[in-house]
């Protein structure tokens, strides 16, 4: 159902998994005990820092489940050739969909040495057209906390490149790994604003790759 491969004009999305990425290089970048920037760069999300290899194993585990079943995409992104650190893993991007009101969530983390070069707006260029094009659904969400104010500025670009608008404040709609409710600001982006922007071409600026 979903893009195994999503290819853009600098990125290249896999579908995560052990085979994308090894567990135990994947643990480098997501342990506090290994990376010294794991605890920046997960401030405004929410999770942990991982505590030992086998909760990276288990999140791979779960990702390639999520893909499989249709219930989650989530995506290893890796620059591509031309790129500074061509080739290595940068983080994660993903959708959620929530199929029973035709809309799905986007979300993304890089790690710091990846960040301020416009990769999430590259990314949700091309989550746009799978979610409206290839899955059919109405509306796509993006939210970020307030406090995490350079995700407000990409979000708030590129949902108005595309057509869309913030919706507002809600409070205490995510929650912490630790249990704590957090407010957060939300943007949408209907097909219709999306179809009004783009014509429903989105000029090949990319392409997905493995869908049945």
């Amino acid at each position: 159902m979903f893009p195994d491969e999503i290819v853009t004009p600098r990125l290249r999305l896999r579908a995560l998994s052990r085979e994308v990425v090894d567990p135990l290089d994947a643990y480098e970048q997501f342990a506090a005990s290994r990376s010294d920037t794991i605890e920046e760069e997960t401030e405004f999300v929410t999770w942990n820092p991982h505590e030992t290899p086998k909760e990276t194993l288990d999140f791979l585990e779960q990702a390639e489940e999520g893909h499989e079943s249709g219930e989650n995409a989530i995506y290893a992104v890796f620059p591509r050739d031309g790129e500074d650190g061509a080739g290595e893993f940068a983080g994660t991007a993903g959708f959620n969909p929530e199929w029973d009101k035709r809309r799905a969530v986007f979300g993304m983390w890089l790690r710091k040495e990846f960040w301020g070069r416009g990769y999430s707006g590259e990314r949700a260029a091309a989550f746009f057209a799978a979610v409206f094009d290839v899955l059919d659904l109405d509306v796509a969400l993006a939210y970020a906390m307030p406090e995490n104010e350079a995700s407000c500025r990409a979000i708030e670009k590129y949902t108005d490149r595309f057509g869309g608008q913030e919706d507002g404040l809600f409070p205490n709609e995510a929650v912490d790994a630790d249990g704590t409710p957090r407010d957060v600001r939300g943007w949408s982006v209907t097909r219709e604003q999306w179809e009004t922007a783009t014509g429903g071409d989105y000029d090949a600026e990319f392409r997905w790759e493995g869908r049945e």
